[in-house]
């Protein structure tokens, strides 16, 4: 009998990305303090002004016009080359572009882009927990429309700077968030899959439920969510705790909106709802 070829088994890997960048704005309302500065001490400070801009535009990622937004960031990046906060948000604005762009040639390069300025952003303000956890998202958006040997590149490159995140902002609740999934998603990876992952592709670090679930509890301890319910919902369905789930999908359901992605994840907690109490 022939045997599957490896394009059968790892195109899961594609759920490793998914999911994981429709997060809530990473400055807005992020828990904790990114305490590194944005600039290097190279470059003269900017004026109040293009702080109080960069401020305002968090405050406009409520209107999903990220193009526009983008737009702005673009020009503000032209005029302060190295000014890293500026670097990290357009790279993630980048990607929003990107997840509402059809045409798949024009989100890879958008995707490659957004990953260019995310490693810059973490080259220039190395202590900022936000620039490696912008760079982690992108890195995802890009991997869900690459080859498979560049897939598990890339889900390293997630994994490892959703690590570092962490280390540099321990109250960071969206970095936990995206490891969460990273766990979730790498978990659920067949035998026959995660073999050749690491027979082939040089394998991924480990994963589990249990740490999923463990990272969805601190993002949440540290910032209740709507997506943040919804993500430890489904994780606690892989492990049978059925009844704890449901609870955390009507909290997810019942949560007033605070971000632009809410009325998504909320609309997934009613399916998921109906579909346990069926």
């Amino acid at each position: 009998m022939r045997r599957p070829s490896t394009a059968t088994y790892v195109p899961v890997l594609l759920a490793v990305l998914l999911g994981i960048w429709a997060v809530p704005a990473l400055a807005q309302g992020a828990s904790g303090t990114d305490r590194a500065p944005e600039t290097i001490a190279s470059t003269p400070l900017p004026s109040d002004s293009i702080d109080a801009r960069l401020e305002a535009l968090e405050d406009e990622r409520q209107t999903s016009d990220f193009r526009r937004i983008m737009q702005e960031l673009e020009a503000l990046a032209e005029e302060h080359p190295d000014h890293g906060g500026i670097l990290w948000r357009l790279a993630r604005t980048r990607t929003d572009v990107a997840e509402h762009t059809a045409d798949e040639g024009q989100r890879k390069a958008l995707c490659e882009k957004a990953l260019a300025e995310a490693t810059r952003a973490v080259d220039l303000i190395p202590s900022s927990s936000n620039a490696h956890l912008t760079k982690a998202v992108a890195a995802g958006r890009l991997a869900i429309i690459s080859d498979t040997r560049r897939q598990v590149e890339l889900s390293r490159t997630v994994r490892e700077y959703a690590d570092q995140a962490i280390a540099l902002n321990p109250e960071n609740d969206l970095a936990y968030h995206v490891r969460g999934r990273w766990h979730y998603e790498v978990a659920g990876l067949g035998f026959f899959a995660r073999r050749i992952v690491d027979l082939v592709y040089g394998g991924l670090p480990n994963a589990s439920y249990e740490d999923a679930e463990s990272d969805y509890r601190t993002a949440l301890a540290l910032e209740e969510r709507v997506v943040h319910h919804v993500e430890l919902a489904r994780t606690l369905l892989e492990t049978g705790h059925s009844n704890q789930a449901r609870t955390h999908l009507r909290r997810a359901i019942a949560l007033p909106q605070q971000d632009v992605t809410d009325p998504h994840h909320k609309e997934r907690a009613r399916s998921l709802l109906q579909e346990t109490s069926s």
